[in-house]
């Protein structure tokens, strides 16, 4: 009889908590620009009064989608999460004219301020305002930089691992050898990394997914839109960790078709030998394999390919990065391999399965053996 009291009482409990709850997850979600953008601002008419109730239209012009809102009684509107890119904001109210404000750009955990003071409605509904950018964010708090695309296409990066560009950021520096940056001198290891405010740190330690696993990289450089660094001074949402925030973003299809195709070719013919090491073979009889490039070859190609599937609606966006790598030879000998070599052949310069029978069955050199003859020159590549 209690159990069944209990379960009747669940939905008038649960009923209570609920708008405590909706509030509580609103007051978050507003101020989270993980992954994202917003834009706010404030509606006014010609005398600067505010205006409340004007409606305001956000719209993003890469993918058409529109977002409409309502000022406040301060007058005041907030278009949260939206995806960084390009934008125009119109805004009307009875009595007014419509304003628009084109060509703004929205970088990743931007919030961008653009107030809109309307006119009275004439025969011209319609008025332009140019869309800068504002060079003081008053929004801002924090001590960040974002890398754009300008960046990401132009500048050039070893292994194309994207978070390379982190280095770009003041106050940031190499920690150590292991691929670890230090935000203030503080650890790599107290970093955070988000990629479309998802975490991407690696499980075992805290530090970003292929940086030093082993892995060259494990988002392509094509597929990062842009990415913003923090270095003090940021939003809760970022309350992770002690050092540095890595909040990068990937792109994603737009109304208009758009891609590309690389091909890179790293060749010791290409590169010169590094003077140290050089001068350290040649004169201080150090190892004849320092007078060899340590990346032999090294070959990426790819591309990727994004455009709408239902204009305004669905997008795609598609990516291919390969990587090939091939280092310097670390080991040779003169031995010779063949599969009718004399048994207990002392001198050791012929290998055949009839020597191999001490440590491996002659059913497992076999097969070894035309597989080296066949790639005998695999090391001199």
């Amino acid at each position: 009889m209690c159990q069944s009291n209990l379960y009747h009482r669940r939905p008038a409990i649960f009923l209570l908590l609920l708008p405590f709850v909706l509030l509580f997850s609103h007051s978050i979600t507003i101020a989270q620009t993980a992954g994202a953008g917003s834009i706010a601002g404030t509606v006014m008419d010609p005398n600067k009064s505010v205006l409340p109730g004007a409606s305001v239209i956000v719209t993003d012009t890469d993918t058409g989608i529109e977002h409409t809102l309502t000022t406040n009684s301060a007058g005041i509107y907030v278009a949260p999460f939206l995806q960084p890119g390009h934008y125009k904001v119109s805004a009307n109210g009875a009595g007014f004219g419509t304003v628009e404000t084109p060509g703004l750009t929205l970088l990743v955990g931007q919030t961008l301020t653009i107030d809109l003071t309307l006119t009275l409605q004439n025969a011209t509904a319609t008025v332009e305002v140019t869309g800068e950018t504002p060079i003081l964010d008053q929004e801002r708090t924090e001590v960040s930089q974002v890398v754009d695309q300008q960046f990401i296409q132009n500048l050039p990066v070893n292994a194309r691992n994207w978070s390379t560009f982190v280095l770009l950021t003041p106050n940031v520096a190499q920690d150590g050898g292991s691929g670890l940056v230090s935000f203030h001198g503080i650890s790599g290891l107290y970093n955070q990394n988000y990629v479309d405010g998802a975490n991407n740190n690696q499980m075992l330690f805290s530090e970003a997914r292929g940086r030093a696993s082993g892995a060259p990289y494990v988002y392509s450089l094509d597929s990062i839109k842009e990415f913003q660094t923090e270095t003090s001074n940021y939003s809760v949402e970022f309350g992770q960790a002690a050092g540095g925030q890595v909040n990068a973003i990937t792109k994603s299809g737009t109304d208009k078709v758009h891609g590309d195709l690389f091909y890179y070719l790293r060749y010791p013919s290409f590169n010169a030998l590094d003077p140290y090491s050089k001068f350290q073979a040649l004169h201080n009889n150090a190892s004849p394999f320092l007078l060899t490039q340590p990346i032999h070859q090294q070959q990426q190609c790819g591309g990727s390919v994004g455009g709408p599937l239902l204009k305004d609606r669905l997008f795609y966006f598609l990516t291919y990065d390969g990587f090939r790598r091939v280092g310097r030879v670390l080991y040779s000998d003169t031995n010779n391999v063949t599969l009718t070599g004399t048994p207990g052949n002392s001198a050791g310069t012929v290998i055949s399965p009839a020597q191999s029978r001490a440590t491996f069955a002659s059913t497992m050199c076999t097969p070894g053996i035309p597989f080296l003859q066949d790639h005998a020159n695999i090391g001199c590549r």
